[in-house]
């Protein structure tokens, strides 16, 4: 088996990899803030909703 494309394959698996690594804790780190944000106002809004239901009966 030809070595030199064996460490090519690794390099490029490993670089893959670590790049995909990088670029979900980068989004995690921004997004998720806003993803909680976003889930706290339509827990109110569900909320506010339910009680409008409620309080028509």
């Amino acid at each position: 088996m030809n070595v030199e494309v064996l460490i090519l394959f690794i390099n490029a698996t490993l670089v893959t990899v670590i790049s995909s690594i990088v670029v979900i804790v980068i989004l995690k780190k921004q997004y998720l803030p806003v993803i909680k944000e976003m889930e706290k106002k339509e827990d109110e809004e569900v909320d506010a909703h339910k009680e409008n239901i409620t309080s028509n009966f």
